[in-house]
């Protein structure tokens, strides 16, 4: 049993401000400093601990003893699916540890084929992990002073433990899960939500039926899985009573994480939300987060804690943007990947773009670093619209986002026309023809290259059905889908 399960609520809870209080007060150049030698050190972690990560060293020309010695960061191996877990079997790549003292495993989605990676952690460290929860928790939501019940929707197995909160873990089952609110939220001062952009869908007209009342029971939401865009956080406030730009204490905001690195490496907060909803009034603030097409749906805007993890941009476009890449700093790691690259583009703000964006947006400065990210590289194909560019035309009209189940794919074809199918949630929606030319508006304004619009009923939409809410919904066609 770890020391921080031994403490009593109350110094937990002080320890928690504590925590949080120092951090805000930290000098933000030296908590960068801090993250970049920690990365380091996580380099000779990994060479000790890992032979797959010897073998990639010797490749790239890197010896032991070239380790000992000034060593140059970028001419460090890059690690990547796979390469890792796609090329080295599970004991070469983690140290070795007894399974009796492993506790948990998660994986990747496996949206890339039928790859998986893995986390494993040891189980000293899955007992704290409730402590870093509640952490952020109290962050964004002052559990502290609140009681508050957090209902996890999230697929794929992913549960997490909380000493602040009362957590139901119910997966996939909107039945459950609005039964709970309804029946047990009302016993707490709040409720939060954790789900995903395509399930939630399904959790609002499920809680419509059961008679649950978001405003009573002071619901946030927190969205997982993939890239929020801002029309369908508008299209989720409209549905659950959320003033989304007024005083209203209750929050969506958007999680970040990679099953083989961990949850929540990036998160948005009261301030970055303000700050990319700014940006969609302000030009100028766009123009700084480099979104200068209109056919661009607005970058997400996270913090990530630099104590927690490295992250670096490899390869940056003009705008600054490149992919993003990875180096969790935490020696207890049972598979170390250090220089890990997760697939996304992304660009790292600096301290003073930071400053004249919150300014401009009139909110405070965040006290933690701040990254856009502009989602995956492969669902940006080069002269197709890209995934988030159709989520934001999907639910530009909410009238139309209600008739569609929020799936949809991209399909190039022949002579560089791109073909985009939505799914209806009735037959009405595609017999009526309002939907399908509303849509047809939305893509034509953003993208001037040739598209052809359509839309199919549920049952006849062929791809990936989007009631298997327990795999992420594949956008583009791909040979794996």
């Amino acid at each position: 049993m770890s020391w921080l399960s031994l403490l009593p609520e109350g110094a937990v809870r002080g320890l928690r401000g504590l925590l949080l209080k120092m951090g805000r007060g930290m000098d933000s150049q030296k908590m960068m400093d801090q993250s970049q030698r920690k990365a380091s050190r996580m380099i000779h972690f990994a060479a000790k601990h890992s032979a797959a990560y010897r073998t990639l060293l010797r490749e790239h020309g890197i010896d032991d003893k070239a380790l000992r010695e000034p060593w140059v960061w970028k001419n460090l191996p890059v690690l990547t699916k796979q390469n890792t877990f796609g090329r080295f079997a599970l004991s070469e790549l983690a140290r070795d540890v007894p399974a009796k003292d492993l506790a948990d495993v998660l994986t990747s989605s496996g949206r890339g084929g039928r790859s998986f990676g893995f986390r494993l952690t040891e189980r000293a460290q899955h007992e704290e992990g409730w402590f870093d929860i509640d952490l952020g928790l109290q962050d964004v939501f002052d559990v502290d002073r609140r009681s508050t019940l957090l209902v996890n929707c999230l697929p794929m197995g992913v549960v997490f433990r909380s000493r602040a909160v009362a957590v139901a873990n119910v997966s996939v089952r909107e039945d459950m899960a609005c039964s709970i609110l309804r029946d047990v939220g009302p016993r707490f001062q709040q409720t939060v939500l954790c789900t995903d952009p395509l399930f939630i869908r399904a959790l609002l007209d499920e809680a419509k039926v059961a008679g649950v009342d978001w405003c009573a029971l002071n619901t946030s939401v927190i969205i997982g899985e993939e890239i929020l865009v801002e029309s369908q956080r508008d299209y989720i406030a409209a549905r659950m009573g959320i003033d989304l730009d007024g005083e209203d204490a209750r929050l969506i905001g958007s999680s970040f994480g990679v099953g083989e690195l961990g949850l929540n490496l990036l998160f948005e907060t009261r301030e970055t939300i303000r700050i990319r909803r700014a940006a969609l009034r302000h030009a100028e603030m766009a123009a700084m987060l480099g979104r200068t097409d209109g056919g661009e749906a607005m970058p997400s805007l996270f913090c990530y804690n630099p104590l927690r993890c490295y992250i670096e941009i490899l390869d940056p476009d003009s705008d600054g943007y490149g992919e993003m890449c990875v180096t969790m700093l935490d020696t207890h790691a049972v598979i170390p990947l250090p220089r890990y690259t997760t697939g996304d583009m992304a660009r790292l703000l600096t301290p003073e773009e930071v400053k004249v964006l919150s300014a401009q947006a009139g909110t405070a400065v965040p006290w933690l670093p701040m990254i856009a990210v502009r989602g995956r590289i492969k669902d940006r194909p080069d002269g197709m619209p890209s995934v988030e560019g159709v989520k934001d035309c999907l639910y530009q009209d909410h009238s139309v986002a209600d008739q569609l189940t929020g799936a949809f794919k991209i399909l190039p074809q022949a002579g560089g026309v791109a073909r985009v199918v939505f799914q209806a949630r009735t037959d009405a929606a595609v017999e009526k023809g309002d939907v399908l030319r509303c849509l047809q508006r939305q893509l034509r304004a953003r993208w001037q290259s040739e598209h052809v619009v359509e839309v199919l009923s549920t049952a006849t939409f062929p791809w990936h059905p989007v009631l298997d809410h327990e795999r992420k919904f594949a956008y583009l066609e791909s040979p794996h889908v």
